[in-house]
């Protein structure tokens, strides 16, 4: 009987997780369906489109604009993106309305897909009712939804992220190289969409080894080397400026600058603007043309206000990252300017907007408090349990990788996932202790419940 009752339960929990996935998409074709932007490829996106025109016509791997007289091979961005705007490109056959849908409707399907999987990476560490709410806050998170008609690759990005943390939690939960070598696969094709995510998988493959053998470790970290192994060796004869480093040291001097990224926007109609932007630019080119004067440049300016940068980057870049409204773009959950949008036409859409907005710094203080609970346990070397761990691992790495670069909260859309996992386990946890529940209980097969989550 229990078994019978174990199968209905567990059908009824498959039921619902396709009515949250499948809402979440409908709000997706909704949005991209009615939304206009304007322009439809915007910012980044142009140069994503070039990179992407000039893969098909040229053979080229160059952001050169297209028609120019010299296509120059750059290494700025990673490949990953630009493949998928190529197979628009070319199923659209260069019709950019055909080609825009093509992307659009690839963005729902990663969208949707990105809300299954925090379902089910949810359900590794909580019980079934939290990891719906899980994957429904992250089916209705505005920003989630407003980027799959965005040319940009935080929703693909997202997704990669998602499925592999979510192989990784089953590779170490089940000591299988196998899932740890997809895993090391997927991070690698994460990195080829964004280089950010460079060290984790190592970071990650560390965690591996006290979990299980150091081999399995190994097997993690070597597929995912294969990516980025591969695209440095394409990179190795291109000259500073037009490889990786390049934006690198961009987004490390602007990052430096607590003002830059306000100024950015309203450059051309402020003159104080301009003047901190030109600085930006003048610090960067010192940078590539003799890197310890250019070091030895923002280390200067530091020093004349130390309080101000360190409250800069201890506190401000942090919470500047998981903040609500994008900085550089057309602001609030928009990245290019947007008309039509179903979030400011249909009411029940707009008051989900202001409410997650009123939300988003609950959740990030309760992200917080579940880091600060799973770090004390494995500062103790209590057992804690797999799912948090890499997350909190994932969370605080991306949160000091920003920290030292650029932080606004359009970077974070692709790691909002995670925080509301994390959110979500520490509000049981504050659950659990207002009702004196010990917060060591031992964990159940299949998931936790309420009282269970902090180990």
């Amino acid at each position: 009987m229990a078994v019978v009752q174990e199968r209905v339960t567990r059908g009824r929990f498959v039921v619902a997780a396709t009515f949250v996935v499948l809402f979440g998409a409908a709000l997706r074709v909704l949005y991209v369906a009615t939304a206009q932007a304007e322009p439809p490829v915007y910012g980044d996106g142009v140069q994503y489109m070039a990179y992407a025109w000039n893969l098909l016509h040229n053979g080229v791997f160059s952001c050169s604009p297209p028609g120019s007289a010299s296509i120059v091979a750059d290494g700025y961005r990673g490949p990953g993106y630009p493949l998928l705007l190529a197979a628009a490109l070319e199923l659209g056959r260069q019709d950019i309305r055909v080609v825009l849908d093509y992307v659009c409707a690839s963005q729902v399907l990663l969208g949707s897909a990105t809300v299954g999987l925090t379902i089910a990476l949810a359900r590794t560490w909580l019980g079934r009712g939290l990891s719906l709410l899980a994957g429904a806050l992250i089916a209705c998170w505005p920003h989630l939804i407003t980027f799959c008609a965005a040319v940009m690759s935080e929703t693909l990005f997202g997704f990669l992220l998602v499925s592999g943390c979510l192989l990784l939690v089953h590779g170490v939960q089940r000591a299988a190289p196998r899932l740890l070598a997809l895993s090391g696969l997927v991070f690698g094709a994460a990195y080829l969409v964004n280089p950010i995510v460079l060290f984790f998988p190592f970071l990650a493959a560390l965690a591996v080894m006290r979990r299980t053998h150091w081999r399995h470790a190994a097997v993690l970290a070597a597929c995912f080397a294969i990516a980025p192994a591969a695209w440095s060796l394409r990179d190795a004869n291109l000259p500073m400026q037009y490889g990786a480093s390049r934006r690198a040291i961009e987004n490390f001097v602007q990052g430096s600058m607590p003002l830059y990224m306000r100024a950015f926007n309203s450059r051309w109609v402020s003159p104080d603007a301009r003047r901190i932007v030109d600085a930006t630019t003048a610090e960067t080119e010192l940078m590539f043309a003799d890197p310890a004067a250019g070091v030895l440049e923002v280390l200067g300016r530091m020093r004349q206000q130390p309080w101000t940068y360190t409250s800069w980057y201890l506190l401000e870049k942090p919470w500047q990252l998981w903040a609500w409204p994008i900085v550089i773009g057309s602001g609030d959950i928009y990245y290019p300017p947007t008309r039509d949008s179903p979030f400011e036409r249909i009411q029940l859409l707009k008051g989900m907007r202001s409410a997650f907005e009123w939300m988003n710094p609950a959740i990030f203080a309760s992200a917080m408090l579940m880091m600060t609970l799973v770090l004390r346990r494995v500062c103790f070397r209590a057992p804690t349990s797999v799912t948090a761990g890499i997350l909190v691992l994932f969370v605080v790495y991306v949160t000091l990788i920003h920290m030292v670069f650029q932080a606004e909260p359009r970077y974070a859309i692709p790691y909002r996932p995670f925080e509301v996992v994390l959110a979500l386990g520490g509000m049981v946890a504050v659950a659990k202790c207002l009702r004196g529940r010990r917060h060591d209980a031992s964990p159940k097969p299949g998931g936790m419940d309420a009282g269970q989550v902090a180990a």
